[in-house]
């Protein structure tokens, strides 16, 4: 059931595969609204798919999207470069006096969150609708 979604805005963009990234990743970008983005990504994130995904909110923030949801639930497997990414993300919205959350839904993300500072710097939720809202209104 659609009840109670929003739908989105706009998708932004759905990256192909680039040279170097794992097999499986995938990344949506979403404008829920004008100050708002969606980041789901998916499959195995190591460096290059970290980096792929750090670029892509900095051109949602530069684009006015300053309320960020990054939506991990589709990540199946970390690898190095996603803590950082995450904190470069956070250092970025804040620079712009912005909002970020995280859905985090298991492992192994939620390993990530709960083995590093993560969830004290950042807004971690279950589901999406509760990330929107933590950003829109917090």
């Amino acid at each position: 059931s659609t009840a109670g979604k929003e739908a989105p805005v706009a998708t932004l963009e759905s990256n192909p595969l680039m040279p170097g990234q794992q097999s499986g990743f995938t990344l949506d970008s979403i404008a829920a609204d004008a100050k708002t983005q969606v980041v789901a990504v998916g499959g195995t994130i190591a460096m290059t798919e970290s980096r792929t995904l750090e670029s892509q909110v900095i051109a949602g923030i530069r684009g006015g999207r300053t309320r960020v949801v990054l939506d991990l639930t589709g990540v199946a497997d970390t690898g190095p470069g996603l803590l950082g990414a995450l904190l470069r993300v956070r250092r970025g919205v804040t620079q712009v006096g912005g909002k970020l959350a995280l859905v985090v839904d298991g492992p192994p993300v939620s390993d990530l969150v709960a083995t590093s500072l993560l969830a004290r710097l950042v807004d971690v939720t279950a589901d999406r609708e509760s990330a929107l809202a933590l950003v829109r209104d917090g």
